[in-house]
């Protein structure tokens, strides 16, 4: 039985969780477009590496910018059913 490219990487630890297929990003004038992982050359998959590098990247400062919401407004005494951002301001107003 023949095992394609693609299903020989993923039996790789590292390489498990290769998509079907990649979101390309727009590039010059070449829209954006999803293309099977197995077509793409090395720079389809390099350019769709980066642009989810950035979305990690936004998400993560997203997530700890609520984390230190949720710091701040227990810092304050909040609980599950207060206000986080009322309480989170009122300890940055307090540390002035």
């Amino acid at each position: 039985m023949f095992n394609s490219p693609l299903k020989q990487l993923r039996k790789s630890l590292w390489l498990t969780e290769v998509p079907d297929n990649i979101s390309v990003p727009a590039i010059g004038d070449e829209p954006a477009s999803v293309i099977p992982t197995e077509k793409a050359t090395v720079d389809e998959i390099a350019f769709a590496e980066l642009a989810l590098s950035r979305e990690i990247s936004a998400l993560s400062r997203v997530s700890s910018s609520l984390a230190e919401i949720v710091k701040l407004a227990r810092k304050q005494g909040a609980r599950g059913v207060d206000n986080a951002v009322t309480a989170a301001a009122r300890e940055l107003g307090e540390r002035k």
